[in-house]
């Protein structure tokens, strides 16, 4: 199964969800801060950027691979 997550062979990210301009479909793979209740009810301020890994292996959030649309 892949993951959209799931590097290419060229190192790109072809199965991300993207919008017909070519960035990133942030309707269907939010990023940036969201607030979230914890289990005892606490409000918290989570950042839901999934992060990727490149070729050379750093660590870095999915918008430095593509790109948001307006940023």
């Amino acid at each position: 199964m892949i993951d959209a997550l799931d590097p290419g062979p060229a190192g790109d990210f072809p199965h991300l969800p993207r919008t017909p301009d070519g960035y990133l479909d942030t309707t269907r793979m939010p990023v940036g801060p969201r607030h979230q209740l914890t289990p005892d009810g606490r409000r918290v301020l989570i950042d839901v950027t999934p992060t990727v890994r490149t070729l050379d292996g750093r660590l870095v959030p999915v918008t430095d691979v593509v790109p948001v649309a307006g940023q």
